[in-house]
């Protein structure tokens, strides 16, 4: 996922929501979504960065519903253990939807998988913080570390559906665009650290 976007954004032709001059694709100014748009704002064609990012959305998507599914039947409290995956693995499918719907053609069903990604994850994560501390041989610190997920994803929610909106003003695209990076990486980074903490969980199981 990080190398494909980063190599989609060298080769982002340019432009933003409010500047079409712009060249290249900014950090602080340039939604990821922008990198899978088929015409770039400043109307050069995006083919490239497009099929790039939309397949690192697809390759995370893929991953995040296999991992959840996968850990289904790891814990005790069935009917807990289901909801949290079918939420995941509904997060993981939103990632798809918002590969399969750019936003220069699909705009609404592009914001409604986007918005889908968070607010599943969300709800996942207070699950699983919940069975993690109802499970004596996963250590809670992977709890604690859902908790802070949980809190981060809250807050990127709050600032995405109830903060400025980015098209009023450069101060607010700037918010929401570096909200959107910084969600994005905590994501992966929880996601990575909960996959540490089901390998040292079922390594226990084993022995």
């Amino acid at each position: 996922f990080c190398i494909l976007n980063i190599i989609a954004m060298f080769l982002y032709p340019g432009g933003t929501l409010h500047d079409t001059e712009q060249i290249g694709y900014l950090f602080t100014r340039n939604f990821f979504s922008d990198l899978g748009t088929t015409v770039s704002y400043s109307g050069a064609n995006n083919t490239i960065s497009c099929i790039l990012f939309n397949s690192s959305l697809c390759i995370c998507g893929f991953t995040f519903v296999m991992l959840f599914y996968k850990v289904k039947n790891l814990f005790e409290f069935k009917g807990l253990s289901y909801a949290a995956t079918l939420f995941g693995v509904l997060g993981g499918l939103s990632f798809i939807g918002v590969a399969f719907t750019p936003a220069d053609i699909l705009l609404d069903s592009h914001i409604f998988f986007a918005h889908g990604i968070f607010r599943c994850l969300l709800i996942a994560s207070i699950l699983y913080t919940i069975l993690i501390f109802k499970t004596e041989s996963f250590e809670n610190k992977y709890g604690y570390g859902f908790i802070t997920f949980s809190i981060m994803v809250l807050i990127y929610v709050l600032i995405s559906e109830a903060g400025p909106d980015p098209r009023t003003s450069t101060d607010a695209l700037l918010l929401q665009a570096v909200a959107q990076k910084i969600i994005a990486i905590w994501i992966l980074f929880s996601i990575y650290m909960y996959s540490l903490g089901l390998g040292k969980y079922l390594n226990n199981k084993a022995n």
